[in-house]
């Protein structure tokens, strides 16, 4: 027995002697809520349980195989997971580099690409590298897609209920700053709350206003994190060119991406 399986073995041997029978099967355990929660905190706790849960996920065929096809068949909970998973930059490197060494894991990896959940973990030319280029910036763009069209329709809501006010249409914030340095202050308290306020490259989403208030723009600086100065506007064709959202529309997007069709 190996040292990793000799502690594992301890920590479900102690958590036995804790547990009372009717526990004593895996399925019942897991059942119960407050004896779930005891389990994963001893685990947690524990560096060698640790190590075989990542295993398990990532790690042997014969594990992982049968945790992917579990995950694979509920496509809706799939991104939840995964991104409770990696949502620690520590983890989302070690699922990472565990799945891209195992050609078999292209599916899975595949599918973690698509939710958008992996952009903080690589970057544009590490996945053009896995052969994963395209599937890696098609799920970064369209939740940061879904995430910039969320915020503005906050913005627009802020300009419709100004309608009947004699103040700016659009909250003011002249220089161009992430959104808890201006645009979080000039809308009602909380807006913003719970709502991701970064791309899904880790960049913090950009606004800026003219100076009275008129009109606006949201902008994600993209695979790059830099700012092209919307020198060019409608539909792009390099994963560098800023994403920007105005006015209750996309007007700089990805070409490949139909932007009428972001939810």
């Amino acid at each position: 027995m190996s040292r990793n399986q000799a502690a594992v073995l301890g920590v479900l041997v102690g958590l036995s002697v804790l547990l009372p029978a009717c526990f004593s099967k895996p399925a019942n355990l897991v059942a119960d809520a407050a004896r779930r929660k005891e389990v994963i905190e001893a685990i947690a706790a524990n560096p060698a349980a640790r190590a075989e849960v990542i295993d398990r996920l990532v790690g042997p065929p014969e594990y992982r195989g049968a945790v992917i096809d579990r995950i694979l068949k509920d496509e809706s909970a799939a991104g939840d997971l995964v991104a409770k998973i990696i949502q620690q930059d520590r983890g989302k490197a070690i699922v990472a580099s565990k799945i891209a060494a195992d050609p078999t894991a292209k599916t899975f990896i595949r599918m973690l690409m698509l939710t958008g959940v992996m952009g903080e973990s690589l970057t544009q030319q590490q996945a053009d590298a896995l052969g994963m280029g395209e599937p890696f910036a098609y799920g970064n763009q369209t939740r940061t897609m879904h995430d910039l069209k969320v915020v503005g329709a906050i913005i627009d809501g802020f300009a419709k209920k100004q309608a009947q006010e004699a103040g700016p249409r659009f909250p003011v914030c002249y220089d161009f700053a992430s959104l808890d340095t201006c645009l979080a202050k000039k809308l009602p308290a909380g807006s913003l709350d719970n709502l991701r306020t970064k791309d899904a490259w880790g960049h913090a989403f950009q606004y800026h206003s003219d100076r009275e208030g008129k009109g606006y723009i949201l902008v994600s600086y993209a695979s790059d994190g830099k700012y092209d100065e919307l020198g060019k506007v409608g539909p792009t064709q390099s994963y560098d060119c800023d994403i920007v959202f105005s006015d209750e529309g996309f007007i700089q997007w990805p070409g490949w991406i139909r932007r009428n069709e972001v939810r």
